[in-house]
């Protein structure tokens, strides 16, 4: 009795050329939420450590850490490997509550000065002043643009070089100037750093032109309607 399946490509020669989804692709959504889950509970350590103990190496460790997983975080995303919308916004929350906190820790020993460091929770204030307007389209968020995961990155990354360089006067004993790895330590944290609230304030405006857009397309909410994702 010939076979009724047979026609299709995928079962010729006795075998099912379908990739099975394996334990490993259903863990990857969970392996995301873990890393930021990470960043999240290394956030007030950071801050312990440069607020309080003033302990080096475990504010250094929470930076590396919250570098590391960002990255890790990014790798799985660009593979598309079955991340969800829920980890896609865990992600973003875990990213604005590490450099919220590493902003303060910095401001308070004095390494970021206090106008600089104003712009980050002024950017996170423009972010929350949306969500009425979009509540009203019944939209909960918007989409995460790439833009704003750049910046968050190189935030992150200035964040231990920045504090490497914290306490370092501008000529050391003896007159000495300090070393040229200090140097660039600190050339580069502030160039992240201030490429980073640049692109931060850009990617706000981007939001803002997505909510002015739905604004303008989606009509109001009825009353009782369901809220879109």
């Amino acid at each position: 009795m010939p076979n009724r399946r047979s026609g299709d490509p995928r079962l010729q020669h006795g075998r099912d050329t379908r990739r099975p989804r394996g334990a490993a692709d259903r863990n990857q959504p969970v392996l995301g939420k873990l890393l930021s889950i990470l960043r999240l509970v290394y956030a007030p350590v950071m801050l312990w450590a440069v607020m309080i103990a003033e302990d080096d190496t475990i504010a250094l460790s929470a930076f590396g850490l919250a570098i590391v997983t960002d990255l890790l975080d990014s790798w799985l995303n660009r593979k598309q490997l079955g991340r969800r919308r829920s980890g896609e916004l865990l992600d973003v929350v875990a990213n604005t509550v590490f450099v919220l906190a590493a902003t303060l820790a910095l401001w308070q020993i004095d390494v970021i000065p206090w106008p600089i460091a104003l712009l980050v929770p002024l950017r996170l204030v423009g972010l929350l002043a949306m969500i009425p307007a979009l509540r009203s389209r019944g939209v909960r968020s918007l989409p995460v643009h790439l833009l704003g995961k750049v910046a968050a990155f190189c935030m992150l990354a200035s964040f231990p070089l920045l504090y490497l360089s914290h306490g370092i006067p501008e000529t050391l004993d003896l007159g000495l100037e300090p070393s040229l790895p200090i140097q660039v330590a600190q050339a580069f944290g502030w160039a992240f750093a201030l490429w980073g609230i640049l692109l931060l304030w850009w990617s706000l405006v981007l939001y803002a032109q997505e909510a002015r857009r739905l604004m303008a397309t989606t009509p109001p909410l009825e009353k009782g309607g369901a809220t879109r994702a």
